[in-house]
């Protein structure tokens, strides 16, 4: 296997930990479920981030469609 598909691997390694730690780490009854939601929803504009850079090529993407999916994250995560 190449570099590429290392760094793919580790993507989406990461994207299946952070569903974990989402899923059942912030669902207990302990946990402050403001905190929690804060927590989800960040988890959540950064696995869109990985997704949209790795997976839908938007690392290779010129400048000015990266600021846009950047955008449209940070637009989305904020309403």
């Amino acid at each position: 296997m190449n570099r590429a598909t290392y760094g793919v691997i580790a993507v989406w390694l990461a994207l299946m930990l952070s569903t974990a730690a989402s899923t059942w780490g912030f669902s207990s009854p302990g946990i402050d479920p403001t905190l929690s939601t804060l927590a989800v929803m960040l988890i959540s504009a950064i696995k869109i981030g990985l997704v949209m850079a790795y997976f839908m090529e938007m690392r290779t993407a010129p400048r000015t469609l990266q600021l846009i999916g950047l955008v449209w994250v940070v637009a989305t995560s904020a309403v």
